[in-house]
């Protein structure tokens, strides 16, 4: 490589840092209520274990922007806190709309795993695959390609508290707590939308909250 060609590259990857620092990717975090999605935006913000939260978020908050680092890598990202109760569900569709969001994490626990009968994270999970699937937004006017995300985190959040009662032993994004969400999956990879399935406990680690966000970034 020629001395001009190396300082090409060496100035392109600064640009590039400089871009990744200042340039925000839109996140929506939605999901069920009390399925971690504020523990979520406060280890975005504070990094390491975050207190316990006892007060739901009610409606939608101002977005704000958040630094991810990991690796050396800096990725600039924003996103609003919206409650899950499902009376609020409706300011997902707000959220996406209005800050023409790029990515969507769909956080749930495992509540569904406990062989009763809720169905609180399917319910949630269905109505969003529902307002993603729609070729047009409630208001009646129909979506432009860029509406759409780039892609979907399916999040199984509390993997502190789940894992250490379950024995598996195959890859995470294997394991059956995914099971109830494979026909949403199935109808947004068929419409371009990729999937990606993660284990995280958003309380207590940073590392995989972090490792989460840059990953779908860096692969979508």
């Amino acid at each position: 490589m020629s001395l001009l060609a190396g300082f090409a590259v060496f100035f392109a990857e600064i640009g590039m840092a400089i871009y990744n620092r200042v340039h925000a990717h839109q996140f929506g975090i939605y999901g069920a209520e009390r399925v971690g999605k504020t523990t979520l935006s406060r280890q975005l913000q504070t990094r390491g274990e975050v207190p316990d939260i006892k007060k739901r978020t009610n409606g939608i908050q101002a977005p704000t922007r958040k630094m991810v680092k990991i690796d050396g890598d800096v990725r600039t990202i924003k996103s609003s806190d919206v409650g899950g109760q499902a009376v609020y569900w409706k300011q997902w569709e707000q959220d996406m709309r209005k800050r023409k969001v790029k990515y969507i994490i769909f956080m749930m626990d495992h509540r569904h795993l406990s062989g009763g009968m809720n169905l609180d994270n399917q319910l949630a999970w269905r109505y969003l695959v529902d307002v993603i699937m729609n070729p047009r937004w409630s208001n009646g006017k129909k979506k432009k390609d860029s509406d759409y995300p780039k892609a979907i985190g399916i999040w199984a959040n509390k993997f502190d508290i789940w894992g250490k009662d379950i024995d598996f032993r195959e890859e995470p994004n294997q394991h059956p707590i995914f099971e109830p969400f494979k026909m949403g999956i199935q109808q947004l990879n068929e419409i371009g939308i990729p999937c990606h399935k993660y284990v995280v406990s958003a309380k207590s680690d940073s590392e995989m909250v972090y490792r989460g966000i840059t990953t779908m970034v860096d692969d979508y």
